[in-house]
């Protein structure tokens, strides 16, 4: 692995947690800071990185380089789809009360909002650094750090509890390889987004009960399974995608 792509792997890493975590800290020594503010500085931090580093490092166009410039395909549907029928089997399964929260627009809009930024940073810009690792290796290690990115902002800025940083961790590392898979055939960010949306909707729905939890994490496994069989089908579909030229 050549010292450019360790560097420019650390200074991600250094700007995304230093902003992320900084962020959280400030929140709990400063109470009277505006928390929301600040969860959007730390949600913004992937974005900020990737386009500082690629400024640097790269002579490409930003918007191609993070998979912003593609057409919509049929991949976007796919996108669409895989939430919906999560949530149909949830929906069949259990009789599930939707936090308020949930109903407001807004709300949709900010968690894509949110997973836009975290996708073109992390899957975007982040993982491309990974050029010697094979898919799966690469992807389940960006799942893992995305994981631990998210313990302090789960903690500090929603509250969360033990349980729930430990199902979010679950969440991002199952959601991972699916998410780099998205990326790489629909060679957009932005399907990406749409999909880790509607995944974390659904997870959000089944949180507060054991049993879909675990329904939408087999759900997410079987994803897995597709998404190996697909991969070892067409393997150059990552590469082609993932593999800075």
């Amino acid at each position: 692995m050549s010292a450019f792509e360790q560097r420019t792997k650390r200074l991600f890493l250094f700007i995304v947690f230093g902003i992320a975590w900084g962020c959280a800290a400030l929140a709990l020594a400063v109470p009277q800071t505006p928390v929301l503010y600040l969860a959007i500085f730390a949600a913004a931090s992937p974005l900020f990185a990737a386009y500082t580093l690629h400024l640097s490092n790269y002579t490409d166009s930003f918007f191609t380089h993070v998979f912003l410039s593609g057409k919509p395909n049929v991949w976007w549907i796919v996108a669409v789809f895989v939430p919906l029928f999560f949530c149909f089997v949830l929906l069949s399964s259990f009789m599930l009360i939707a936090p308020a929260l949930m109903t407001n627009p807004f709300i949709w809009l900010l968690v894509f909002l949110a997973a836009l930024l975290q996708e073109i940073g992390w899957r975007g810009f982040f993982q491309k650094e990974f050029t010697r690792l094979p898919f799966w290796q690469s992807s389940l290690i960006v799942g893992a750090i995305i994981a631990c990115w998210h313990i302090p902002v789960i903690l500090v800025f929603f509250q969360g509890s033990d349980w729930h940083v430990l199902l979010l961790a679950a969440y991002f590392l199952l959601a991972s390889a699916p998410l780099s898979f998205l990326t790489a055939t629909s060679k957009s960010s932005i399907a990406a987004a749409l999909m880790q949306t509607g995944l974390f909707m659904v997870f959000w729905l089944s949180v507060p009960y054991l049993q879909a939890v675990i329904v939408v994490f087999a759900l997410l496994l079987m994803l897995n399974g597709l998404v190996m069989l697909a991969n070892a089908v067409y393997p150059s579909l990552y590469r082609n995608a993932f593999v800075v030229k």
